[in-house]
């Protein structure tokens, strides 16, 4: 994607660190201070004015080579808990972006609110067409687990169809994993209301949003698409994420009565049917549609644009 967009591209070789006892972690070190050497290279033969690190365990080899090198340092992160490259980068950085409210954030000097870069897509006020069929006289139930898909989601959702199924349309985004069980039961019930995918393009997801009534995610990085087109949103967050950063995002933004949130472990199919009843064309459901819209920053892009060619 970076070569076709006519960019230069380099990998650089990083270890991942895993949080619990795994011998994999020793050799991912030795992988990771390869890294180190590997990106010391490449930043002293791009020179470049500034770096900007999104997060990931890819950028600590290259943040600590950029520090070497005393080349200034960005970060961003898109978690109200920053991710661990990002808080070992932290004191070594010029600025660090983030997504949320800096209010959301333990007190650092060094935070800037920029909003999360989205495509363009999420703030057209088109909705765009669907080639498949979805019919106006039934509100849209839009549940989506990512291209990898989210088993516990998905289960809750699987239980809940026949119910919903009575009253709504549902369009069901069920990553690779779980779809090939979810197609042999839809094929069973030959339903026409319920549409299943395993992944679907940027411009379907903003256009399943913008048609639909409530959306039923996960709540990492997705949640600022949401609330580009301002939708009522229910999140299950994925329990043992890294830094147990989903349940923190869904957590603040129940806070701010912006979301929905039920627990993967606690939950029952019955519990997530009873939550969309409540929130499909309800009072409730606009109050959570406008409070997470408060999250969108269009300008999020160029924001960071112009803070990175500040050098």
């Amino acid at each position: 994607m970076v070569e076709s967009a006519g960019v230069q591209f380099v990998g650089v070789p990083a270890g991942k660190w895993r949080r619990y006892f795994d011998l994999r972690n020793v050799w991912d070190l030795v992988v990771t201070a390869v890294g180190v050497v590997v990106a010391v290279l490449v930043v002293g033969t791009f020179w470049p004015d500034k770096v900007f690190i999104k997060g990931g365990y890819v950028g600590l080899p290259v943040g600590v080579a950029a520090w070497l090198w005393r080349r200034p340092i960005v970060l961003h992160d898109s978690d109200v808990v920053m991710g661990i490259t990002n808080r070992w980068l932290s004191r070594l950085a010029s600025q660090i972006c983030v997504a949320f409210p800096t209010t959301a954030y333990p007190s650092n000097p060094k935070l800037i609110h920029t909003g999360l870069p989205l495509a363009p897509v999420f703030y057209d006020k088109t909705v765009g067409t669907l080639d498949f069929g979805l019919r106006d006289d039934r509100p849209l139930v839009f549940v989506t687990g990512g291209s990898q898909g989210a088993r516990g989601l998905n289960r809750l959702a699987r239980g809940a169809l026949p119910e919903l199924l009575k009253r709504y349309q549902v369009v069901h985004q069920a990553g690779y994993g779980d779809y090939p069980a979810l197609q042999r039961w839809a094929d069973s019930v030959d339903e026409p209301d319920y549409h299943l995918f395993d992944v679907l393009p940027n411009t379907k997801m903003a256009s399943l949003i913008k048609r639909a009534s409530v959306v039923v995610a996960r709540s990492g990085s997705f949640v600022f698409e949401v609330a580009a087109v301002g939708r009522a949103a229910i999140l299950v967050p994925l329990p043992g994420s890294a830094n147990n950063h989903q349940q923190a995002n869904a957590d603040y933004l129940k806070t701010l009565g912006a979301a929905v949130v039920l627990d993967q472990n606690q939950a029952e199919s019955q519990d997530l049917v009873q939550a969309i009843d409540r929130l499909v064309g309800s009072d409730a459901g606009k109050r959570l549609a406008f409070n997470i819209k408060e999250l969108a920053r269009p300008d999020a892009a160029q924001v960071i644009a112009d803070l990175l060619l500040q050098v």
